[in-house]
């Protein structure tokens, strides 16, 4: 799952895949915009069939957050 949720975030930041780890920030490390969080939460929506609420977007700071969620919810 870790290695998934690697692969898609690296697709939105300049920062090397093997640079992001469970601890990762997701603002402050990998540098995402609130737009590109979005967009990779409906990514996941759509990868896990799953749907993800608005506040639970606002919880998500780290990689480890994202992880937690989608293991549960998936």
């Amino acid at each position: 799952m870790l290695q998934e949720i690697i692969d898609e975030l690296s697709q939105y930041t300049d920062v090397p895949p093997e640079q992001i780890n469970e601890d990762s920030n997701l603002i402050d490390d990998l540098e995402l915009n609130s737009f590109d969080v979005l967009t990779i939460v409906a990514d996941f929506e759509d990868q896990y069939g799953i749907s993800i609420p608005d506040e639970q977007i606002m919880e998500f700071h780290t990689v480890r957050d994202v992880e937690e969620f989608l293991e549960k919810n998936k």
